[in-house]
This record gives C-alpha cells, structure tokens and sequence, in this order.
C-alpha cells in the first residue's frame, strides 16, 4: 500500500492564497501604483520610489528567458544531482529571478542563454517530516514543431 505524501508550498507568501490546486499556482509580486514597477517576492515599500502602502499583488507572468545557467553536481540535503539552476528575466514584469531549471537535461544540449523558458510548479525537495516542498521551476519552453 503506498503511503501518499503531504504536498507544501515551500513558501507560501511567494503564491496566490486564491489557488488550492498545488500544481495551478501562480507566483505573486507586488506592483507599485505610483512608479509603475513589479517586484519579487510581495513587498510594502516600493524599493524604487520609496511609496508606502500604494504596491498592489499582481500575477507574475509564466514566460521568461533564460538569462544565463550553471549545473550544480553536489546540492543540499534534498536535491538529486546534477541539477540546474539559473537566472530567469520576465521581461513583462522586468524582473530577474533566481530559478531551478527542470525538464532540460542532458542540459549542454537543452539549455542555452536567452532561451524561453516558462514557470512550473514541482517538487523542490522532500522535508525531513517526508512532506512535498513544491516551489516555482522554469523549463525551456516546446515550441508547435516539438522543439526546444
């Protein structure tokens, strides 16, 4: 009998709080009403402008481009190696993240700078208590022919 596991944001705060659906998450940034900028993760203040209190919750988009990768071949406690990671521009929201990257192996063929990439919800790493820890990940988008 297979035991089914916990599944867990790995943090919360970075998703929409109207979404139960693990796998349908979207990530959330802050958008200031006063200078027009998108951040990551939700802030108060606007870091640009200084504004208090005018930065409004806004889905961040799903498609970025890959601004630049390595491969990790020893991680943390969790992590199956090798694993890659990388910088991720949105260039909708003008934000820069700092993403694993997944369904991309054998990575020196999948992968390469200013690639698209889209965002995708997936397990992170399993806990110490055995739960699921889901976070963002991006992967280089399919294009219509079959194509990365």
């Amino acid at each position: 009998m297979e035991c089914l596991k916990i599944k867990k944001l790995i943090n919360p705060k970075w998703f929409s709080s109207s979404i139960d659906n693990i796998e349908d998450q979207e990530m959330i940034g802050s958008y200031c009403e006063n200078c027009n900028k998108t951040y990551f993760p939700i802030k108060r203040v606007c870091p640009s402008c200084m504004t208090i209190d005018k930065m409004k919750p806004r889905p961040l988009s799903k498609l970025g481009k890959l601004y630049s990768f390595t491969v990790g071949e020893v991680g943390p406690t969790g992590f199956k190696t090798p694993y890659a990671f990388g910088w991720v521009d949105l260039p909708r929201d003008g934000i820069r993240l700092f993403s694993l990257l997944t369904d991309c192996e054998p990575f020196e063929k999948k992968l390469r700078v200013d690639m698209d990439v889209e965002m995708v919800i997936d397990i992170i790493k399993e806990s110490e208590e055995g739960e699921l820890l889901y976070g963002f990940k991006f992967r280089p988008v399919i294009n219509k022919r079959g194509k990365k």
